[in-house]
């Protein structure tokens, strides 16, 4: 047996550039791989980071003085959960802001109104005095002067009781709670107005005592400003008349004045528990800001609902005490 031997010079140059050529092909592969992989890579981190790309523009355009509009996202997800904290700090925050802001301008109406009622009051009591001093002294002309002061005379009154207001307003402290029956409180109300001259004000007491937290002589002048109000809502004084009702219900006490008066417009709705504020050409403008006031004091709640022509309805909601 034996071997038979052809020798072929050229093979191992062959071998070195099949080696070179196939290296060159995995390096050309690779390249392509990690320019691809790189792009997916890119592409899936600007997905995977836009919600957050997204929020943090979000919170970096919030303003404690501007109008922030909150965030929408669809999915359930994290991201979802962290929009849906952050619609809800949104919605505290412009809850503060309008605190805020009410705040600051019942604070700055109580510096006004303290100036206001102390320039008024300066010169109404000389001026009462004197009138009532010619209207003793009227003498021969009694029958032609008299009706002459007594019309000054009531609009002193008007000044004067302006001026209480303002005075009231302004140094209005913060209510003292006790234990009070309601009912009791709303009938002591309607009492002085019962027998009005002009108007008539309805009230039903409901079977029972009901007892809340409150400040009873605030609540009774805050009850009597509403009667008074929907008084003269209606321009025929003859035809007036307030329906005062009382509901309870999921542990509270609702107190509703309903009359028959022309309706608040739309374009003063917004202005209604404004201090200042009001449609009466003899009006002070504070009985509703001093309600609202009070009553949020006593934890409680006042809105009103009205139609035109139909009438308004006030109500007042406080939580019931169970002893």
């Amino acid at each position: 047996m034996g071997v038979v031997n052809f020798p072929f010079f050229q093979s191992a140059r062959a071998n070195e550039k099949s080696q070179a050529l196939v290296l060159g092909n995995i390096m050309v592969v690779f390249v392509v791989v990690f320019l691809l992989f790189n792009f997916i890579s890119m592409y899936a981190v600007n997905w995977l980071t836009f919600p957050l790309r997204f929020i943090t523009r979000t919170l970096g355009a919030t303003t404690l003085t501007g109008k922030n509009n909150p965030l929408q996202w669809k999915s359930n997800d994290e991201i979802g959960m962290m929009v849906t904290e952050y619609n809800r700090m949104l919605q505290n925050l412009e809850n503060s802001k309008a605190e805020l802001a009410r705040t600051q301008k019942e604070s700055a109406w109580r510096e006004m109104a303290q100036q206001v009622a102390h320039e008024i009051k300066n010169p109404l009591t000389p001026m009462k005095l004197t009138l009532q001093r010619m209207e003793l002294n009227a003498g021969i002309d009694a029958e032609e002067k008299k009706p002459v002061i007594k019309t000054l005379l009531q609009q002193v009154e008007i000044l004067d009781g302006i001026a209480s207001s303002f005075s009231s307003f302004a140094k209005m402290p913060v209510p003292i709670l006790n234990q009070i029956n309601l009912v009791q409180t709303v009938a002591k109300a309607v009492a002085l107005y019962a027998q009005g001259a002009s108007g008539k004000v309805l009230f039903t007491a409901p079977v029972g005592d009901w007892w809340v937290m409150g400040d009873e002589q605030l609540l009774i002048r805050i009850f009597s400003n509403l009667i008074i109000n929907g008084l003269q809502a209606n321009p025929d004084e003859s035809a007036a008349k307030v329906v005062v009702s009382m509901n309870a219900g999921d542990q509270r006490a609702i107190v509703s004045f309903a009359d028959n008066g022309v309706g608040i417009s739309e374009e003063v709705m917004d202005k209604i528990f404004i201090p200042s504020f009001s449609t009466k050409k003899s009006g002070s403008g504070l009985g509703l800001a001093i309600a609202k006031q009070g009553i949020e004091h006593m934890n409680g709640k006042i809105w009103f609902e009205t139609k035109a022509r139909i009438g308004s309805t006030f109500y007042i909601e406080l939580p019931l005490v169970f002893l």
